[in-house]
């Protein structure tokens, strides 16, 4: 298993399905950096590739990316030689890293051992000369089999990247087990949030993309039905972004007494607290072509959610009926999903039973996971 991501949502998917595939029998080596946690775990953990540097403690821009083109080429080196002396049956990548080498030394891996990878992004959030579409379309076209967390995933790998339907598996995303859930009148009062009001949580880092200012001025609309709302925004600013523009609007809405804003990165060690304390979860994005980290806490919350009609989100609620789907950008009718899911929490929430709970079991998921490594044994080579 080849992992770059060591902190994250990428991180934690990674883990879990590890110990589920030793949970089904299979001998799991882990490939990753030396930021991996040191934990007791069933599976072994190889720390041979370097970390990327931050951006921040760069000289410069130019000096960043030359250090993390340097790092990505010794890394593609050593997991190749590793994987190779190591004779393992399949290597398994979660996710493309760095299209533009990636084009070759995938090519040169699967000489030798069959690739399975999985497809966390089906499309790039941003583009850069590294990821161009040109360099992703190559390497996803090399492995022996894809994976895919949900069914418009597989259609989009066929139409936009020209994958072969027959090489892709569609496995969904695992539910995070969650250890000690904070009680949500605890988690209330450590982040000082009011107990009689009806809590809406966005979450997650803040870009356009994310349909906030939908959201806000939806909420002017809510709570003119709904005086008790309070909208809770968490999340960090990336990149040139900043809060400002939001600001503006809750000034322009008058909403200042309806939102409460934490804008920063929240640790791992707090995320729950925000989930534990919320009445409903609402992602209103404009585009995003991907699984959302933030709707599957909420589903380990067992929260109703509201959500965009985009990626894998409006497929999977709508399937699983914890929420209501709209149309991205669409404001009157997010306020009304949001005053509906309000106004029936118990009936939305009774839908987190068993079923749910064993559809997205990580024992689930691994046996899909070790059926997809057999069809890579017993497939040809790709081309």
């Amino acid at each position: 298993m080849v992992a770059g991501a060591s902190t994250g949502g990428l991180y934690a998917y990674t883990d879990a399905l590890c110990c589920g595939l030793c949970g089904t029998g299979a001998e799991v080596t882990v490939l990753t950096n030396s930021l991996w946690a040191d934990l007791p775990r069933p599976f072994r953990v190889e720390r041979r590739l370097f970390k990327f540097i931050d951006k921040k403690k760069q000289w410069s821009q130019l000096h960043w990316a030359a250090d993390r083109f340097c790092r990505s080429l010794i890394n593609s080196l050593r997991r190749n030689r590793f994987a190779v002396r190591e004779h393992f049956d399949v290597v398994h990548f979660q996710g493309v890293g760095t299209p533009l080498l990636d084009q070759f030394f995938l090519k040169s891996l699967i000489r030798h051992l069959p690739v399975v990878l999985t497809v966390h992004d089906v499309k790039p959030h941003y583009e850069r000369f590294v990821s161009k579409a040109s360099f992703i379309k190559r390497s996803l076209q090399i492995p022996y089999r894809s994976i895919v967390h949900y069914e418009d995933g597989k259609r989009q790998l066929v139409d936009h990247w020209g994958l072969c339907a027959d090489h892709i598996d569609v496995i969904p995303h695992g539910i995070m087990p969650l250890q000690n859930p904070p009680d949500p009148t605890e988690a209330r009062k450590k982040l000082n949030l009011p107990s009689g009001r009806q809590i809406i949580l966005f979450f997650g880092a803040i870009r356009p993309n994310k349909g906030l200012d939908i959201l806000l001025k939806a909420l002017e609309i809510i709570k003119s039905r709904n005086r008790r709302v309070l909208l809770v925004i968490a999340g960090g600013l990336l990149g040139r972004f900043n809060f400002e523009s939001y600001s503006d609007m809750i000034r322009k809405y008058d909403l200042s007494e309806h939102v409460q804003t934490f804008i920063h990165f929240i640790p791992e060690e707090d995320v729950d607290y925000f989930f534990a304390a919320s009445n409903l979860v609402v992602l209103p994005y404009l585009k995003f072509e991907a699984q959302s980290g933030v709707l599957l806490r909420a589903y380990a919350h067992k929260k109703p959610v509201v959500v965009s009609d985009i990626g894998a989100m409006g497929e999977l609620v709508s399937s699983d009926k914890v929420g209501l789907v709209v149309e991205p950008g669409a404001v009157e009718p997010l306020a009304g999903a949001v005053i509906n899911v309000l106004d029936s929490l118990d009936k939305f929430q009774s839908c987190y039973g068993p079923e749910l709970e064993s559809k997205y079991s990580w024992e689930h998921i691994a046996e899909l996971t070790m059926l997809s490594y057999e069809a890579a044994l017993n497939s040809k080579k790709p081309g």
